[in-house]
């Protein structure tokens, strides 16, 4: 098998991916959210109602058999029910709801103002310092991305679904498509370069915390990110939101399917496997090769500290509903692996023994 060649290897960085730059996963921003509503005067009103809405989602997954930890519950589900919960009339189920839960309507305010309120709340914290850092010197272990791209001599496709900017600041004098052209405004055709090729093609699955819609519509980013109204802010939250019908986030998930379908190696970074999107297209991509050997998900991360690799491969597999011959494990940090094992000798090892994994290339002048 040759892994070195264009598109053989893909990158998907998860919550964990970020969290040595002390960016928080989605379940510290819980924790932090509920720190908040115990703890500031702004957020204590709002207590009752976010438990009762954290109650309903655990008794949700409760009737269909899950407890405890296997209840994935998360800031971006946590936004997402909000979110579902603030179109009351609105939402297409709302002519099939004879009455709203009492203790709900007496929580949520008139017309549910409250509900919305929580939510801007939320996100607001989040497009604050939760995300948004004051020093990206912490994140500079993102840099063995670039190291890796430029050995590895083909554009590298990274796919993120993390709101924050680690990848970006740390980009020095390397290309970096991430799909703006001059005028800062969004094109997928900036994905499909005709001349020079980028180093690292860049896909943020949830958007990010710089995106904003302008007045025509049109997605384009901003310098200022802390400065963005709520309104403009162009991040999605929760798994019914990624096949939005608005560019870019269909685009965005249409490029992640038709990529692991080609990639030998798929490499999660920091990725807690709760999201049932994202789970199904990696799936598909592993159970499509003829071969469990022809192409393999590498997971990275230290979710898996408190089980062993092996136990961990065999969970995954479960998950995705492949073969464990597909899967390999590593309770690794992400900078220990961006920085020790991002190379192409280590991630050979990962393949049977014989194989012509990597072609060897000849020395090109770096760009």
């Amino acid at each position: 098998m040759n892994l070195r060649k264009e598109n053989s290897v893909l990158v998907l960085l998860g919550a964990g991916a970020s969290k040595e730059a002390e960016i928080p996963t989605s379940a510290e921003m819980i924790e932090r959210v509920e720190h908040l509503l115990t703890t500031n005067s702004d957020w204590q009103s709002y207590r009752s109602l976010y438990y009762f809405v954290k109650s309903a989602i655990y008794f949700a997954d409760g009737i269909d058999g899950k407890f405890n930890a296997d209840v994935n519950y998360n800031i971006e589900r946590l936004v997402n029910t909000l979110s579902e919960l603030d179109k009351k009339a609105r939402h297409p189920l709302y002519p099939f709801i004879g009455n709203w839960n009492i203790k709900l309507a007496e929580l949520g305010g008139d017309d549910f103002k409250r509900i919305g309120e929580l939510r801007q709340m939320i996100i607001r914290a989040l497009q604050g310092d939760w995300v948004l850092l004051s020093d990206y010197s912490k994140s500079e272990y993102y840099r063995g991305l670039y190291s890796f791209a430029q050995d590895f001599q083909f554009p590298l496709r990274v796919f993120s679904l993390n709101y924050d900017l680690c990848m970006e600041k740390n980009r020095k004098t390397e290309i970096l498509e991430r799909g703006f052209g001059d005028q800062r405004k969004w094109s997928w055709r900036n994905f499909d370069h005709t001349e020079e090729a980028p180093n690292i093609y860049l896909y943020k699955l949830h958007g990010s915390i710089d995106w904003l819609r302008d007045e025509h519509k049109n997605l384009t980013f901003s310098d200022e990110a802390s400065k963005i109204r709520l309104d403009q802010l162009e991040i999605i939250f929760g798994t019914d939101y990624k096949l939005q019908y608005t560019d870019p986030f269909l685009f965005l998930a249409y490029e992640f399917r038709r990529w692991t379908l080609e990639a030998k190696l798929i490499i999660t970074i920091g990725y807690g496997f709760g999201d049932e999107h994202i789970n199904g297209i990696l799936g598909q991509a592993l159970a499509s090769a003829a071969d469990p050997d022809e192409r393999k998900l590498l997971a990275v991360s230290t979710f898996f500290q408190k089980e062993e690799e092996s136990a961990a491969r065999t969970r995954l597999a479960g998950i995705l509903d492949v073969s464990e011959n597909c899967i390999v494990a590593k309770r690794k940090t992400a900078s220990e692996f961006m920085c020790s094992d991002m190379r192409i000798d280590k991630l050979g090892e990962h393949f049977p023994e014989g194989g012509d994994l990597f072609e060897e290339l000849p020395n090109l002048p770096a760009k």
